[in-house]
């Protein structure tokens, strides 16, 4: 059904392009406040971003857009890297505040940025990501791609920007971890990362989703 799928891909792009995806750190928040998808309760969960991988994947085997993969790859480097225990199973859930304030790990100002990048750099990166002196939540930014048209010819520019700044952000005080190892939530986070491995041909995701 044409008119299923084109709503539905619409509907994946915008929230890969909201504030409701992290574009410095990855993975997705629980649920956005506005009907743009820019502000986030910042609270990361585990299932939520298990579904979002396999939808996006599902959405890549029948669209072919490359958009969709890295989505849920992304998902995946964040999933391992933050929320993964050394024994192999996944984290439930990171909070969404930090020093006591929603948001504050991942908020940025527009002095931060150009403080990070340099000027030309920051420039760049501040028009591509809407961040702005004004702000976007509460004086400060939440990076998003809302009004931007997402080129493969800028991704691997943003991804050297996006580094420096993620970098600059390991080294704030992070937001609490809920570190339970839930049957049910992994469950569904095993089946993603097996279904990643045989869509895209990746043995890491195998190997992650066995070992979990």
């Amino acid at each position: 059904n044409e008119v299923s799928l084109d709503m539905a891909v619409e509907t994946l792009k915008a929230i890969y392009k909201g504030g409701i995806h992290d574009h410095i750190g990855f993975g997705f928040s629980r649920y956005s406040v506005d009907n743009k998808w820019l502000v986030p309760h910042f609270e990361k969960m585990l299932y939520d971003n298990a579904l979002l991988a396999t939808a996006y994947l599902e959405c890549y085997q029948i669209t072919g857009l490359p958009l969709m993969s890295k989505a849920a790859e992304e998902i995946f480097e964040y999933v391992l890297r933050e929320m993964t225990s050394p024994e192999g199973g996944f984290y439930s859930a990171e909070d969404a505040d930090s020093e006591g304030v929603e948001g504050n790990f991942f908020l940025w100002s527009y002095e931060e940025v150009f403080e990070i990048l340099g000027k030309e750099e920051g420039e760049v990166f501040c028009k591509y990501f809407d961040i702005t002196e004004k702000g976007n939540f509460e004086e400060r930014n939440i990076p998003n791609l809302i009004n931007s048209n997402i080129r493969n010819e800028d991704l691997e520019l943003m991804h050297q920007y996006r580094k420096k700044l993620f970098e600059y952000r390991d080294k704030r005080i992070r937001p609490g971890k809920d570190d339970k190892i839930l049957t049910s939530w992994n469950g569904l986070m095993i089946a993603a990362m097996a279904i990643c491995g045989r869509v895209l041909k990746k043995q890491e995701y195998t190997e992650a989703a066995k070992k979990a």
